[in-house]
């Protein structure tokens, strides 16, 4: 049986920044097709339980919000849920963020897609991509009954690792001018822990007597992410870096990281005071990989510009998350954006400049590494994602694009820009 679907947009990826995309680009009128590889939506949230959403509002304690339409859709329907979508300063950084549980996220972007217009598709792994001359013409895809195909007429990168932009044979960046990545993590839920906020100090203290006593742990710092009244969190510590996105390179990395949570955890248990009898619930399920492929854009976002909180014309999304690098097994370094203040987004740093009908979303779009730590957050991918959608709806098969069309419609659907 030959399945062939067409469309005006196709979306790969369902995280973050491909929900947006798919649901701004269905509300322009566009025919819109979401494609995700896993067996939920909402990315690195669901797939890695990074559950914290970033970059939704400014640093310090008397933040602003800088991302609305879509994402803050997404928060409205978390309040619904239960969740406390109150932000809160982190005390060890000054970042603020909103904490929430990975499974309620799964039925907010379910509820999200459903009162849509957009046809999606889980369990969908694109693997083939035809690309004529830079015209993105269909994407190839496969399931468990076999293989069908998606032609479109634009198509949203929103895969987390350009994949679409990789498989269809165009250049894209890797890391820093050296080819040096952050380190991914494997985060972990663990239970039975105090009910208050666990310091980064406190953590970096106890692994520091666990490595002294011999316990094998790597990393030395990094967060327990949870709400201080609930007696559960999220780990995120254990990471490595990884050099591709091979099958080999991700098995290794996987059942490495899986054998460093039960290491984390027994560290906590001896050394973190009120960790005694605390328990692991679930690992993963899948390495939370917070840099790879990057796109080539018309524009680039620079990290020793970003942190000075610039302004543009073309602006079509705010980003605020100080810039947080991962590449050291001892520290994490953040280089911070003033309090109170974001800097613009421009819609060339997410047109891909070697194809004529390809956008790109979330922590792909067309940065430099320092810059990434700040735009890969998913709180700012709801906003890239969104402009992604809206342009590539926009403009369809034509290279050209306008800007004041493509922010008059985020305007109209409720987003800053």
């Amino acid at each position: 049986m030959n399945r062939n679907i067409e469309c005006d947009v196709a979306v790969v990826g369902g995280g973050a920044a491909g929900i947006a995309a798919a649901i701004a680009s269905s509300r322009t009128g566009a025919k819109t097709v979401l494609i995700e590889r896993n067996p939920y939506f909402g990315g690195q949230a669901t797939n890695s339980q990074v559950t914290a959403y970033c970059g939704f509002f400014t640093r310090g304690e008397n933040y602003d919000q800088v991302v609305m339409g879509i994402g803050n859709e997404v928060l409205k329907k978390l309040e619904k849920l239960g969740t406390n979508i109150h932000p809160r300063p982190s005390k060890s950084t000054g970042n603020v963020s909103i904490s929430f549980n990975p499974e309620h996220i799964k039925i907010v972007m379910d509820q999200m897609l459903e009162e849509s217009s957009v046809e999606y598709y889980l369990h969908a792994q694109m693997y083939e991509v035809d690309n004529n001359n830079g015209l993105i013409e269909k994407i190839k895809c496969t399931d468990d009954e076999g293989t069908f195909t998606v032609k479109a007429k634009a198509f949203v990168d929103a895969s987390g690792n350009a994949n679409l932009v990789h498989f269809a044979g165009i250049k894209t960046n890797w890391g820093d001018d050296e080819g040096n990545v952050q380190q991914s993590s494997l985060p972990f839920r663990i239970d039975n822990i105090p009910a208050r906020e666990i310091l980064k100090s406190d953590i970096e203290a106890a692994l520091k007597k666990a490595k002294e006593a011999g316990i094998p742990i790597r990393k030395e710092t990094g967060l327990i992410i949870k709400v201080p009244t609930n007696t559960y969190g999220y780990c995120t510590i254990p990471s490595t870096i990884v050099p591709d996105l091979s099958a080999e390179t991700l098995t290794k990395t996987e059942m490495d990281l899986r054998s460093q949570v039960h290491s984390y955890v027994e560290a906590f248990q001896k050394y973190l005071d009120g960790f005694q009898n605390m328990v692991i619930s679930s690992s993963g399920p899948a390495v939370g990989i917070r840099e790879a492929r990057r796109i080539i854009g018309d524009k680039m976002l620079k990290g020793e510009e970003i942190i000075l909180a610039p302004k543009s014309d073309d602006s079509i999304a705010r980003g605020a998350w100080s810039p947080e690098m991962h590449k050291s097994n001892t520290s994490i370094k953040y280089t911070h954006i003033p309090d109170n203040e974001y800097f613009s987004i421009p819609l060339g740093c997410l047109k891909v400049r070697d194809a004529k009908n390809l956008w790109a979303a979330g922590r792909t779009i067309s940065t430099d590494s320092l810059a990434l730590g700040s735009v890969r957050v998913m709180g700012t991918g709801f906003a890239t994602g969104q402009a992604a959608g809206v342009a590539a709806a926009l403009t369809l098969q034509n290279e050209n694009y306008d800007v004041k069309k493509v922010q008059e419609e985020l305007l109209k659907q409720g987003a800053l820009i």
